[in-house]
């Protein structure tokens, strides 16, 4: 029997034969699953024994510190998480239901981390259309998101403010799009700005756009007719969006030709407010009421927009000799106004370039302060803050506030109005020097897409509250509301717990749940690392389906979780999934046959993968080699231990399995410390096992038809389809057989036996009972229905079975799995008295388009139940049950 907890972690390594995860591995399982000895549940039956429960064993931090985990208050929690970087707060809220709850809370108050790190967003060719991705400064990573319609990548991103970006799609029109919620919000139709009016047709809808048609009552020159898809290369510019605390209201200021003029709306509002007569403006900000702008001469301009009448005062009058490339009023975190002045170095086009479009290169970042004089003063540095400038509003930010940024620089992303017209070209993105302009690359190499060009974004949860007609919501994710608890559970310090704490959260979850609290951030990560180096994260592990999907990648598993009925996607390493037969299920790891019919064990949660003996070693099997001695072919031998039943077979590597390959199970042995495979296969159910770590298989002869096995207090117990049980010991230098139950053949309708322990000692014995539908002469229209269950309680001394009739609070989990029965009590998401099946008949290897035999059954009338519906899985690989398992198995390796 497998042991409650299982060694601990060791990085084991066999040359050739065992492949180590990289460090971050993405979420693969963990399976361990059989039933713990001496569990406390009672037995299904009139009279009950309990035993003692197995305590957890561990070094530091004690026992009582990571003992039975509690789970923590709502409020603790919201503690926890109010200390986060908001992508890792949206991981955090995934992981598990009251995570999920407690985050909720925490957004609700607006208590989460308020000084968020901006991030770099951008789009890559290796993700989809819709895909957002976010560099993370702090962390040093990438999130992928995932955007609403339309495609992301067809969008012109022309600004960055409060979390939210400014898209234009291909018909022009602009929306607000909040990447970390969903939320996205149409802003006023291009149609009601000053410049553009709408062309329809014959149907009244607008074919193309007059533009530009006039400017505060006369033209500049002859309108010109532009497709809708068009208008965007010659009208929008650069965007913002500033919150007015005043009114509670958004408000959006768009910057767009000609001439750079200057247009607002109010979020809610149905067009646009043109603010004449002034022009060539390069960028806002929004201070105490009045919306500040600044054109390319460091003319200021301040907009009270509060009243019936937009009115107008000129702060700062022009420079003659103030002309840089760029520049940006920011508001300094110490109060007042900063000019910033960006210098470029247009160079010569790339060789495979737009010849014409040179590509700009910022060389030299200038700041000055505005006083109440006109007058600017030039500042040499900014000590201790950090500039962000681009698409973005321009923000100055602590380095004491922002512990992963660097203090004294400025970093930058590309917002020339002609980039647009060149979505090959280089970009330019970086990170410069203050106080000697000397340049560092931001990332190396470059992770993003030329377009669209990328931005910086802080990441908000904001919900932004529309008014009553919100006509313009055009699709967002409503955020869930609940009774919140006081603002006076948060406080206003939050602190991160100590490490020993968050093990103690960390070990209620789930493993799906547990691998994606490890990766919200490095300091869950290290608790998660801790937790796993000690063993004593959750140890019930509720099973879940692990199956192929034809929409993911050949590499990708999919597991299904009967907790959160979600499922998560693993990748795997070579050879591909799709390509590999699934014959077994223990400990949280797969035993898979790949192409050539060699056999390895892989557990999808940790990545670790370890090649079983070769299968040439098996006694039936020989290999033939080819003239340079590479093996091409087998000879398959059909023999058992009393007869042969006919001359060997000659056949492919690829086929072999086909044939051969049964069942496989994985046993932890717990007096020596290793692991032992045991494979059922062809031909006639035949037994062979290994050990992990030998160089070939032994072969445990004389019978056949051996349908499953459990492993027990050193034993090895088999089951034939006749219910004939027999035990092998493994441990002495020659392997003993002891037959403990003959034959039972009074019901000859079954078609899977198996045997297990039960949680309240000795040993169950399950029959399970099917029919075939299908026409019997076309064998891909055959499936097997499972019909029935029985239930036996093996009487080893008096070597008779005692029939069970129901399993009251446990489930039992069949199919090609090391067989189960479980508490209900201990995995609450199970439903009692059921038994969850998949497919297991060898039929399967030979039929891989047929439907397989999936689901639940009642005990108590043998009636079925759908898993889940609509069905997730593609037929091939057939679907297992798994236990994930954080496990990685220790190799005792024979010299």
């Amino acid at each position: 029997m497998a042991p409650a907890s299982p060694p601990p972690p060791f990085a084991g390594q066999e040359r050739g034969r065992v492949k180590s995860p990289p460090l971050d591995t993405p979420l693969v399982g963990r399976a361990g699953g059989a039933p713990r000895q001496g569990s406390s549940s009672p037995r299904p039956s009139h009279t009950s024994r309990v035993g003692s429960l197995r305590s957890l064993k561990n070094t530091a931090p004690t026992e009582a510190t990571v003992g039975t985990p509690p789970e923590l208050p709502e409020e603790l929690l919201m503690t926890v998480f109010g200390t986060l970087e908001i992508p890792d707060l949206v991981r955090a809220a995934s992981v598990c239901a009251s995570w999920h709850s407690a985050y909720t809370a925490l957004r609700s108050l607006g208590k989460h981390k308020q000084a968020q790190t901006p991030c770099l967003l951008y789009t890559s060719e290796s993700a989809g259309d819709n895909v957002a991705c976010l560099y993370s400064l702090v962390e040093k990573r990438v999130y992928r998101l995932t955007l609403p319609e339309p495609p992301l990548r067809r969008r012109f991103l022309i600004g960055s403010s409060l979390g939210f970006v400014i898209t234009v799609d291909d018909i022009s029109e602009m929306h607000l799009v909040n990447p970390i919620t969903g939320q996205q919000i149409a802003l006023p139709s291009v149609t009601t700005m000053e410049y553009v009016k709408p062309i329809f047709d014959d149907l009244g809808a607008v074919q193309e756009y007059e533009y530009p048609s006039r400017f505060a009552g006369r033209a500049f020159f002859a309108p010109s007719i532009v497709a809708r898809c068009n208008l965007r290369e010659q009208l929008q510019i650069k965007a913002f969006v500033f919150h007015d605390t005043s009114t509670g209201s958004y408000i959006v200021s768009l910057i767009h030709e000609p001439f750079n003029h200057l247009s607002f709306a109010r979020v809610g509002d149905d067009k646009w407010t043109l603010l004449p007569p002034h022009h060539h403006y390069q960028d806002c900000t929004y201070k105490d009421g009045l919306l500040y702008a600044v054109d390319i001469k460091g003319e200021i301009h301040a907009f009270d927009l509060s009243g019936p009448d937009v009115t107008m005062k000129i702060i700062r009058g022009v420079d003659v000799d103030f002309y840089p490339d760029a520049i940006y009023i920011v508001e300094a975190p110490w109060g007042g106004l900063l000019l910033v002045s960006r210098f470029k170095e247009f160079e010569h086009p790339a060789e495979d370039g737009d010849p014409e479009i040179y590509v700009p290169h910022t060389t030299e970042i200038k700041l000055h302060r505005v006083d109440g004089t006109e007058r600017l003063v030039e500042i040499d540095c900014l000590p201790d803050h950090v500039l962000f400038l681009g698409h973005n509003d321009p923000l100055c930010l602590s380095a004491k506030d922002y512990p992963a940024l660097k203090g004294n620089h400025a970093y930058f992303t590309d917002d020339d109005e002609y980039n647009k017209n060149r979505k090959s070209s280089p970009r330019d993105i970086g990170v410069v020097g203050l106080g000697n302009n000397s340049e560092v690359d931001l990332v190396s190499p470059l992770l993003w897409s030329n377009w669209p060009s990328p931005v910086w974004l802080t990441p908000s949860l904001t919900v932004m509250k529309l008014p009553s007609n919100d006509r313009w919501l055009s699709e967002w994710d409503h955020v869930l509301s609940r009774p919140s608890p006081t603002e006076a559970t948060l406080g206003t310090t939050l602190l991160e717990l100590p490490e020993d704490i968050m093990m103690r959260v960390f070990a209620t979850l789930e493993i799906p749940d547990l691998v994606r609290a490890g990766a919200v951030c490095t300091f869950w990560r290290s608790a998660y690392t801790a937790l796993r180096k000690l063993g004593t994260h959750k140890q019930p592990q509720t099973p879940c389906l692990l199956y192929c999907s034809e929409s993911s990648s050949e590499n990708v598993a999919c597991l299904y979780s009967l907790v959160e009925k979600r499922v998560y996607r693993l990748t795997l390493l070579e050879p591909p999934l799709h390509s590999r037969f699934l014959i077994g299920s223990s400990l949280g790891l797969l035993v898979t046959v790949d192409e050539r019919s060699e056999m390895h064990l892989v557990n999808p949660i940790t990545g670790q993968q370890i090649a079983l003996p070769s299968v040439t070693t098996m006694q039936h099997v020989k290999p033939i080699c080819d003239d340079s001695g590479a093996v091409h072919k087998y000879a398959y031998s059909w023999h058992t231990a009393k007869q042969v039943i006919c001359p060997p077979k000659i056949i492919a590597p690829a086929a072999l399995r086909e044939v051969f390959h049964q069942k496989a199970l994985l046993f932890y042995d717990t007096p020596t410390g290793s692991y032992v495979v045991v494979l059922i296969h062809m031909p006639f159910g035949q037994l062979s096992f290994a050990r992990v770590g030998d160089d070939k298989w032994t072969w445990l002869p004389p019978h056949t038809d051996y349908f499953d096995c459990t492993y027990k207090d050193g034993l090895l117990y088999a089951v034939t389809l006749m219910g004939e049980i027999h035990t092998f010991d493994l441990s002495g230098p020659a392997v003993t057989m002891n037959i403990i139950m003959g034959v039972d053949d009074d019901d000859l309708e079954i078609q899977g036996a198996y045997i297990l322990q039960a949680p309240w000692g000795g040993l169950l014995l399950i029959w399970r009972l099917k029919v075939y539908s299908g026409n019997p002469d076309d064998t891909s229209s055959l499936t097997l229905h499972t019909m029935g269950i029985k239930i036996h309680e093996v009487d080893v001394a008096a070597k008779k079975l005692v029939e069970i009739d129901c399993l009251h609070d446990h489930a039992l989990f069949l199919g090609h799995n090391q067989s189960l029965c479980l508490s209900t009590k201990e995995c609450p998401a199970l439903k009692e008295n059921r038994v969850y099946f998949t497919d297991d008949n060898e039929y399967i290897t030979g039929q891989k388009g047929n439907r397989r035999d999936i689901g639940l059954l009642r005990l108590e009338n043998n009636s079925w139940e759908s898993l889940v519906f609509p069905q997730l899985w593609s037929n091939w690989p057939a679907p297992v049950w798994i236990t994930p398992n954080l496990t990685m198995m220790k190799l005792l390796l024979n010299k």
